[in-house]
């Protein structure tokens, strides 16, 4: 799966799953360097730039630590409308947060819905929404995690030195010189952080868990 070919399938299909879900707003995050980086948002700030990166709320804080869904409903229903384009996190009645990982495990990402009137959340609405962080957590991986830093013949390479393939065999598969592979496994090494073509193969199931073929 390649990174620039899924946005729009992931912003497609949250599109339909959050249909179900009573909500103004939706947005998906990845956690990177204790921020949340936007990969889908249902409504981007028109009159403003595009924030790619958002700082984490007290209450997106909050839901990250707890590791389950957290919902907050206010009776103000005129808030919204009175705060005009303030930030629609904080000034929402109905917010809805849902970590994106799997269960018991760190989150990788962040789903977010809102209302912009007085909702309380039904128990139905948050099993849902925790399911769909879960489902979410494989693209939400592919997207931000380490894998996403290689372009495409990149990521073909690692997959073959993972694999098991040596630089020959993987130079033979790839249609290129051994001096060509070597080349591009450097800059595969380099990119992922590691030393050697054999660490490749320790984090390559966990990194592309849920991936598609």
């Amino acid at each position: 799966m390649h990174t620039a070919l899924d946005m729009p399938t992931l912003e497609f299909r949250l599109h339909h799953a959050m249909s179900l879900l009573r909500q103004d707003r939706w947005l998906l995050g990845a956690l990177r360097h204790g921020k949340l980086k936007v990969l889908a948002d249902s409504s981007p700030e028109l009159h403003r730039p595009y924030r790619r990166t958002r700082s984490l709320t007290h209450l997106a804080r909050r839901c990250l630590q707890e590791r389950h869904p957290l919902t907050v409903s206010s009776l103000d229903a005129g808030r919204a409308e009175a705060a005009g384009q303030q930030d629609w996190e904080l000034d929402w009645p109905a917010l809805l947060y849902a970590p994106v990982g799997m269960p018991g495990r760190r989150p990788l990402g962040l789903l977010i819905a809102g209302a912009r009137t007085s909702h309380w959340y039904r128990q139905q609405e948050i099993d849902y929404i925790a399911a769909l962080g879960v489902t979410l957590t494989g693209m939400v991986l592919a997207l931000n995690g380490p894998l996403a830093r290689l372009d495409e013949r990149e990521l073909e390479a690692a997959r073959l030195v993972a694999l098991g393939l040596s630089l020959a065999e993987t130079a033979a598969a790839l249609d290129m010189t051994a001096d060509e592979a070597r080349r591009l496994l450097d800059r595969v090494l380099r990119k992922l952080s590691v030393r050697s073509p054999s660490q490749l193969a320790d984090g390559w199931t966990e990194s592309t868990a849920g991936r598609r073929p």
